[in-house]
């Protein structure tokens, strides 16, 4: 008796539980995943703290991806820039960064920092939550740091990033 009630409301059950999961920000609706909030403009201090260079070592990461002269690389969740001026220092003259973020308050704060360091190779992009906007063949390096967790739709933003890179190209 108590197993044709459970098989009963089986179908109730699995109705609620999506309805809960629907309902919860950060989660997404069909696999259920959670993401993280975006971080927005109030947290840049925290992106362009002094211990990164400890915590994450970016000069060595960016050493052992082995970025070249004339490059043309994408910053995926560029925020402020912290990752970004230093891709533009590796690409050179020759080369270019697009900087990429779906905040415009978070590209400001980036676009400002440039005329500041009076850097010349970078290229503010708005992207969208599944879409980083860029060209399809134009880039050969997506770099994602500390953003692959903020992604609300991963598979439609590496589909485009996927598009975005030249044949050869590395997301790292």
């Amino acid at each position: 008796m108590l197993t044709r009630y459970l098989v009963a409301a089986a179908p109730l059950l699995a109705l609620l539980w999506a309805t809960v999961f629907a309902q919860q920000p950060g989660v997404h609706p069909i696999s259920g995943r959670r993401f993280a909030d975006v971080m927005d403009a109030s947290g840049a201090a925290w992106l362009d703290r002094r211990e990164r260079e400890t915590e994450e070592a970016p000069d060595e990461a960016l050493d052992i991806i082995g970025i070249k002269k004339g490059s043309t690389v994408a910053d995926i969740g560029s925020g402020s820039g912290y990752m970004t001026v230093r891709l533009s220092k590796r690409v050179g003259a020759s080369g270019a960064v697009y900087a990429v973020d779906i905040q415009q308050r978070m590209l400001d704060l980036l676009e400002a920092r440039l005329r500041s360091s009076r850097i010349a190779n970078v290229r503010a992009v708005l992207g969208a939550p599944d879409d980083p906007r860029l060209m399809p063949e134009s880039i050969e390096l997506a770099l994602l740091v500390d953003v692959y967790h903020e992604f609300s739709q991963p598979q439609a933003m590496l589909r485009h990033i996927h598009d975005a890179l030249k044949p050869g190209g590395r997301l790292v």
